[in-house]
């Protein structure tokens, strides 16, 4: 009779000759010896792996322990203390564990690991739980710990690899053997990223609501409570829709967790995102008089500092004086918009991109009506001051362009149009970037009136010395550090020997 060897039973292969016993023997427990075999050295080369990391993360940890982030650089005028500028490879402003509010703890918590207080760096029931979840269900859950994220962050790369997990395991296991749980909330606090180049609460409290973080509401630490998932998806000047939808997700955590009360989630999440004026030009570069001896002080400083420039929180002193300066860089400006009016005009403008100029995308104007110009920065307008303006539309029946300027809007008219002669119709284009000089300002209506200038085409240079002690007191390399050109023609521009005589010459 023929066996069906699929039904067989260990009592049947037990009560078979000697020969098929033997037979089947080597037929069905072979391969399982083999698979035990196979699955015990890998169980015992991840083991291996894991110790030979654990060792190793213990000497990574253990540097923590005079760990030093990466801090703004100032730099001060003659006064020594107006900062006239700062060099950051990373926004930061380092809090204390007692400094850091409690809702932005809270926060940081619920959306993090809510279970941080009870774990030792790894939480296997959460582990468990997100993995329940990604199996019968069509939503991704993490498993990773505060502690993870910290490791991560300090430690490991972004890259998705049973290597780097176990590498991300071993590191969060010392670091809770080495630090306290309050020392490790602190580090996360300081060290997690929050989009334009603010790394830290503090640094992105200040970034997007323009305040400490101890003043931050309920609905402010949610929002950047949130952001280190993805910065450029949920910073707030990147995607204000998804922002909001992040905060109100990490509120609901904290209803969830107890961390707050429904009412106080509801208040909060009915509120909308409301940032501070200066939000959206924090990455952008701001014009400033004290642009080129600033950038000549770092380009000093690098020479014999390196990297600490941009990383070391130096207190950097200088001879500048501010209202010298000020004054030097107004009188440099003036001087080259003369010479440049005697060459003509050159009707010489940028055109602001937009996706409908390519036939395709959302309409020319919501995109012309998000630009943001640095210029702009703080709305702070003022009579004889120049700035660029973006033409938001020309009427040609009128003969008149509306433009803007930032939160402020002018009326350019025929006899607006400075030395240009060319009448509005004529001379602008819808999302064209020009000069203008402010005559008037009305802060009640936002309204501003303007005359129609050009940024110069030609470049000068001023510097002035204390000629007791040869300190320098001011610096202008240019016309415009950011907008015309960072070439400084006060050190960068060579010149005859008889052009550098004529100063002593014509004041002889």
């Amino acid at each position: 009779m023929a066996r069906d060897s699929r039904t067989l039973s260990a009592r049947a292969v037990l009560n078979a000759p000697a020969a098929e016993r033997q037979h089947l023997l080597r037929r069905f427990w072979l391969p399982a010896v083999l698979l035990l075999a196979l699955a015990a050295g890998g169980l015992t080369g991840i083991i291996a792996a894991y110790e030979l990391n654990y060792s190793r993360a213990a000497n990574e940890v253990a540097a923590l322990a005079t760990y030093r982030p990466s801090v703004v650089t100032r730099v001060f005028a003659d006064d020594g203390e107006t900062v006239i500028g700062e060099f950051a490879l990373e926004k930061r402003i380092p809090l204390k564990y007692e400094e850091i509010p409690q809702v932005v703890k809270n926060a940081i918590l619920a959306v993090e690991d809510a279970r941080f207080y009870d774990h030792v760096g790894i939480d296997p029931i959460r582990i468990i739980g997100a993995t329940w979840k990604n199996l019968t269900t069509d939503k991704v859950e993490g498993g990773s710990t505060l502690t993870q994220q910290l490791a991560k962050n300090l430690f490991l790369s972004r890259e998705q690899t049973l290597k780097r997990k176990v590498n991300e395991w071993a590191l969060a296991l010392q670091i809770e053997r080495y630090y306290t749980k309050n020392q490790i909330m602190e580090l996360y606090a300081n060290h997690t990223f929050l989009g334009a180049n603010a790394y830290g609460i503090e640094a992105g409290a200040e970034t997007y609501f323009g305040k400490q973080a101890k003043d931050l509401t309920i609905g402010e630490a949610a929002l950047l409570a949130g952001v280190p998932k993805a910065p450029s998806e949920y910073s707030p000047t990147a995607n204000a829709v998804k922002a909001k939808e992040r905060r109100d997700l990490v509120l609901d955590l904290m209803a969830k967790h107890g961390f707050a009360t429904q009412a106080q989630v509801d208040a909060a999440k009915a509120n909308p995102i409301q940032l501070a004026d200066t939000a959206y030009y924090q990455s952008q570069p701001r014009s400033s008089p004290f642009d080129y001896p600033v950038e000549q002080v770092r380009q000093d400083l690098e020479d014999k500092y390196t990297t600490r420039v941009a990383q070391g929180g130096l207190s950097v002193y200088t001879t500048i004086n501010v209202e010298a300066q000020k004054k030097a860089y107004e009188v440099v400006r003036a001087g080259l918009r003369r010479y440049d009016r005697s060459r003509g005009w050159r009707s010489s403008y940028t055109m602001v991109p937009t996706s409908a100029q390519n036939g395709a995308g959302p309409p020319a104007q919501q995109e012309l009506n998000n630009f943001k110009h640095p210029d702009w920065y703080g709305n702070e307008y003022q009579e004889g001051r120049f700035l660029m303006g973006l033409v938001m539309k020309v009427d040609r029946a009128k003969n008149e362009a509306t433009v803007r300027f930032g939160n402020y809007t002018a009326t350019v008219k025929p006899t607006e149009m400075g030395w240009g002669h060319r009448p509005p119709r004529d001379e602008f284009k819808v999302g064209y970037l020009a000069e203008f000089e402010i005559k008037e300002v009305d802060k009640k209506t936002r309204r501003l009136k303007v005359n129609l200038s050009q940024v110069p085409a030609v470049q000068g240079a001023m510097m002035t010395l204390n000629a007791r002690t040869g300190e320098i007191v001011t610096m202008v390399g240019g016309y415009d550090f950011y907008s015309t050109s960072k070439f400084n023609n006060v050190t960068q521009a060579y010149r005859q020997t008889g052009s550098c005589f004529k100063p002593f010459i014509y004041t002889a």
